[in-house]
């Protein structure tokens, strides 16, 4: 976010305000970018490892069921950012 900052002050701007926003996560946001991972499989140049990959992608899907379940039905990874800026009045 100070990369963002730093060049819309570069470029003329006045930052206002910067607000972070934590990145919340439930076993169904999670289990949509596993199924992402699971569509590609058929790209994969080996069977084998193809295979794996998908035993690790099904670990990976019940691991989170059960960390999201502990965790009151949804985890927090990571932030989003809204930076607010305005150019100058003459």
């Amino acid at each position: 976010v100070t990369w963002i900052q730093r060049n819309l002050k570069q470029h003329g701007f006045i930052v206002e305000t910067t607000t972070k926003f934590p990145i919340v996560y439930s076993h169904g946001t999670i289990l949509r970018q596993i199924n992402v991972a699971r569509s590609k499989l058929p790209l994969f140049d080996s069977r084998d490892t193809a295979a794996s990959m998908g035993k690790q992608l099904d670990r990976l899907e019940e691991e989170s069921k059960m960390v999201v379940a502990a965790n009151g039905g949804r985890i927090t990874l990571g932030f989003d950012y809204i930076v607010a800026a305005r150019l100058p009045q003459d």
